[in-house]
């Protein structure tokens, strides 16, 4: 075997070493760009997420408005970020939730198992301290003694017992109106008005009292004579009878008419619209 040989054999076990060594570079960088995940599950107290929506931060940018249409979601994170997603429904309190995914570069290589964690939303009610939800309710971040992402558990000790009291209060506040929405609707029983009817009965009026009576009005008395009222087989032939609607013994102003006379006909009574004409047949025939 010639040196040329010699020489070129160990070149090409060269060559392959870099090769190797770079495609060991190339999964290095693959694993590297994998993403951080989180998933879980969106609830809404006593009602659904349709409507529902998820905004994503991330270093303090907004980048992102997701409306859902399932409870269920899932989320890849960028590495060295601060997240925060809010989790909202219009009439419902918002919920945040931290995630920081800053970790060194030698453990993002590693394969972090997906982090799961759900939330529910409270409707709102009047009278309700919810400003405890102005902070992250949770934050997720690397934990370096247990070599994975995890709760800050300080930060939760912290305000752990405001959130409760505050999840208590709109928890009751939600019992309460479901008892009022659950509860029978109790109706007034309906009172049945008795209404008089207009007009007068004038054959009680005047058949009622065997007395003649006679009614001021104005400057004028108005005779009324006790004579039944003449029906189809009555005959009052030559006696005229007249009788004003306005008089208080019928109690009825609001007739249209002023009143009436009978001129014993068998035709009945003819209404008189004016008091001037009922005056002057008064006098024509009453008083004569």
């Amino acid at each position: 075997m010639s040196v040329s040989e010699i020489n070129f054999g160990h070149s090409g076990m060269r060559n392959l070493t870099l090769l190797f060594l770079v495609f060991l570079l190339n999964i290095v960088c693959v694993k590297a760009q994998e993403p951080f995940k989180i998933y879980g599950k969106f609830m809404v107290n006593s009602g659904t997420v349709i409507g529902a929506k998820v905004s994503i931060q991330k270093n303090g940018v907004r980048v992102n408005e997701k409306e859902v249409d399932k409870a269920k979601f899932e989320f890849g994170l960028e590495y060295d970020c601060d997240y925060v997603f809010s989790f909202m429904k219009d009439g419902y309190v918002t919920k945040k939730v931290a995630v920081s995914t800053k970790v060194s570069k030698e453990k993002q290589t590693l394969e972090f198992e997906p982090f799961k964690f759900d939330v529910e939303i409270f409707k709102q009610y009047p009278g309700v301290n919810t400003v405890i939800y102005n902070q992250p309710v949770g934050k997720i971040r690397f934990n370096d003694v247990l070599n994975e992402f995890d709760y800050d558990t300080d930060y939760t000790k912290s305000i752990q017992s405001e959130i409760n009291k505050a999840e208590e209060a709109l928890k009751e506040k939600a019992k309460e109106e479901a008892k009022l929405a659950a509860a029978p609707v109790k109706t007034e029983p309906k009172t049945e008005v008795k209404t008089e009817p207009k007009g007068v009965d004038l054959g009680k009026a005047l058949g009622g009292d065997p007395k003649p009576k006679t009614e001021q009005k104005g400057n004028i008395a108005v005779k009324i004579t006790p004579t039944p009222v003449p029906t189809k087989t009555a005959s009052l032939t030559g006696l005229v009878t007249m009788g004003s609607y306005t008089a208080a013994v019928y109690g009825n102003p609001n007739m249209k008419s002023y009143g009436w006379i009978n001129y014993g006909d068998n035709n009945g009574r003819v209404e008189i619209a004016t008091r001037e004409e009922f005056e002057a047949k008064y006098r024509q025939y009453i008083e004569r």
